[in-house]
């Protein structure tokens, strides 16, 4: 199987890993991706990624929510499709509000990160129920990973220019499942790829 992955920018393109395992897990044994960042807009991103990957058997269209809302986001998303006339199975992708909300579930991977495993020291995460109420996760988990390891002074300033790496680290290891099932984004995004797949397969 092989699907395309249209993405809002290209520091979310290691979703595409998890996207994958996903689809393993669901049954299909070969699965390669292509991704797209490519357009200003949205409809720019959408037809850019199928001219220049026409060959796959799935979409997958990231925006996250931010402060508009799932809702929002999804018509945009509609809206998009529509413009560009493509009428293959496809499935949204909107992380609540932002992506790095489905990295704040897993203190144990948080410390693996930054090498410390074993780390005492306090790392403050929000409460599953209100990881997708927080207004900023990227600062929550940047914060987070710099008290996991456990720096200071220049080590943790110097740990700061990291912090891209470590947090595309954490998304290309994603687990599915898991701690993501207690957030209704994930669950949404998981019931609609399996909903995609049935249309393929009928």
């Amino acid at each position: 199987m092989r699907f395309l992955f249209v993405c809002e920018g290209a520091t979310d393109t290691p979703l595409a890993f998890h996207i994958q395992r996903l689809l393993v897990a669901f049954g299909r044994r070969y699965v390669d991706f292509e991704i797209s960042t490519v357009g200003r807009t949205l409809v720019d991103k959408v037809r850019n990624g199928l001219r220049l990957s026409p060959h796959f058997d799935l979409l997958f269209i990231h925006r996250d929510a931010d402060n508009v809302g799932w809702e929002v986001r999804l018509s945009e998303i509609e809206q998009a499709v529509r413009e560009v006339r493509f009428h293959e199975p496809w499935v949204p992708i909107i992380p609540v509000r932002m992506t790095e909300a489905w990295l704040l579930l897993d203190e144990p991977a948080i410390r693996r990160a930054v090498r410390k495993p074993d780390g005492r020291r306090a790392v403050t995460l929000p409460a599953p129920s209100e990881v997708e109420r927080r207004a900023n996760p990227r600062d929550i988990l940047n914060t987070a990973l710099l008290d996991a390891s456990e720096m200071r002074g220049r080590r943790r300033t110097g740990l700061r220019q990291d912090l891209p790496t470590l947090r595309r680290n954490l998304l290309e290891t994603l687990p599915i499942g898991g701690p993501l099932e207690q957030l209704e984004s994930w669950r949404r995004f998981r019931d609609d790829t399996i909903a995609a797949l049935d249309r393929i397969s009928d």
